[in-house]
């Protein structure tokens, strides 16, 4: 029997669960030359990763004794296929056999055999039976320290329609110079254009993507995998800046957004980071793109007296817990815990504190997150503004209510903040506040 596919599944979800490596960076590891099953090893990748805790509660109700972690995977795997995919059952139990025999784990062939064959007599808890969080945890597959932060911060309601949005499909936007009239047309001919156009970019799949730069429609300096999100952020960042200003961004890697707003607004940022290896990614990516942006190794916790009140627009798209991210890289909850989201907050104002003082009276100060948590956001906001009376909010809030989807219910917050969710506006969670660093004129 051929377990191959299902082997460099194993692997590579091996090396997210046991190394602690990222997801996407395992996968690709093992897909190299792979591309036949990618579609089939991709989903089951991610969704055992996305389902984590609720095959582990699947797993606890049919084993008397928590099996050893490589055992857990081969399981997790089985009971995926068997419950979310299009796969029979017996065929689901026959291969994660064949496979535990084929990693040398023949002893415990009978045990996972066991196990599947029962995974689907374990129910979930259904509303009311368990606690909100716990019934939220279960099956969606948040941890109970996040599934509590988020209810109390939204309600049950609002995360159970987060988390049964739609499966998020890969964005892009198109380069400067492209003929998107041409690249419309050759989508059009998919019958998926009305539904892939977004107002920055376009969602489409890896085979479109591949047939479109295979026929020449498309070069790799055409287009840039950025995520919808991003994009909407880097307009936040670009309103009413003018051509050549000065632009500082303190958190850059892996430069994405330096790279579009480099080209949005006609300007050459200045692109941070602390480790070198970063850096070189941010200098990649502009090549690719064919822009310029200027690469500086910089810790954004360190004040710099050089610059001093030098820039008209100072971007702070700090390190954060992920949790918008959830959907595209599930293996966050891995490594996030309520602990890690304290000290995340502790260092997104040191850096926020540290980066106004690098605007210049009249410029502005840009904060984002892919946090929903207001831990990261509001209250990180919030509290500098409380401190720093010589800045005020920018209203930036147009760009989220313009790219919400159809009958989303938006917040009724007043306060020119940018809120995106995956079943409000199809994409990640994230999160955008424009302060403007007021003149003496501003503060009469």
């Amino acid at each position: 029997m051929n377990v191959e596919r299902e082997k460099i599944c194993y692997n590579a979800l091996s090396r997210v669960f046991s190394d602690g490596a990222y997801s996407s960076i395992a996968l690709n590891e093992f897909l190299d030359g792979k591309c036949a099953e990618r579609e089939f090893i991709t989903r089951l990748f991610y969704g055992v990763l996305e389902r984590n805790i609720t095959l582990q509660y699947i797993i606890d109700r049919l084993a008397e004794k928590k099996p050893k972690s490589s055992v857990s995977v081969i399981l997790k795997m089985g009971i995926y296929m068997i419950r979310y995919m299009d796969v029979a059952d017996y065929a689901a139990v026959d291969k994660c056999v064949e496979l535990a025999k084929i990693l040398g784990k023949g002893g415990v062939s009978g045990f996972v055999n066991a196990v599947l064959r029962k995974a689907k007599t374990v129910n979930l808890p259904a509303t009311g039976e368990v606690p909100d969080y716990e019934y939220l945890s279960v099956n969606y597959g948040l941890p109970v320290w996040l599934s509590k932060k988020l209810i109390k911060q939204y309600s049950t309601a609002f995360v159970e329609d987060m988390m049964r949005s739609e499966e998020l499909r890969t964005h892009i936007r198109l380069n400067a110079g492209v003929d998107t009239g041409r690249f419309e047309s050759e989508l059009s001919k998919t019958g998926k254009l009305n539904s892939s156009k977004t107002e920055y970019g376009y969602y489409v799949t890896h085979n479109i993507i591949n047939d479109l730069t295979a026929r020449k429609i498309l070069s790799a300096r055409d287009y840039a995998v950025q995520s919808f999100a991003s994009t909407v952020a880097v307009h936040c960042y670009a309103d009413g800046l003018k051509e050549n200003s000065r632009v500082l961004d303190l958190c850059a890697a892996p430069g994405g957004k330096s790279v579009y707003l480099a080209g949005l607004a006609d300007c050459v940022p200045i692109a941070c980071d602390i480790h070198e290896h970063r850096l070189n990614l941010i200098r990649s990516y502009a090549n690719r793109m064919g822009v310029k942006v200027e690469v500086v190794e910089n810790d954004a916790c360190v004040f710099r007296e050089d610059w001093s009140e030098k820039f008209d627009c100072v971007i702070c798209d700090v390190p954060c817990s992920g949790s918008g991210d959830l959907r595209s890289k599930p293996d966050i909850l891995l490594r996030r815990d309520a602990a890690s989201v304290d000290e995340l907050s502790k260092l997104q104002a040191k850096i926020l504190r540290c980066a106004s003082r690098y605007v210049k009276a009249g410029g502005k100060l840009c904060y984002s997150t892919c946090s929903i948590l207001r831990e990261e956001n509001e209250n990180v906001v919030e509290s500098f503004l409380a401190h720093n009376s010589d800045y005020k909010t920018v209203d930036c809030s147009r760009f989220g209510t313009e790219t919400a989807v159809e009958g989303a219910m938006l917040s009724d917050k007043n306060d020119g903040f940018v809120r995106l969710f995956p079943h409000t506006h199809a994409t990640d969670g994230f999160f955008v506040a424009v302060m403007k660093k007021c003149g003496k004129e501003d503060m009469s």
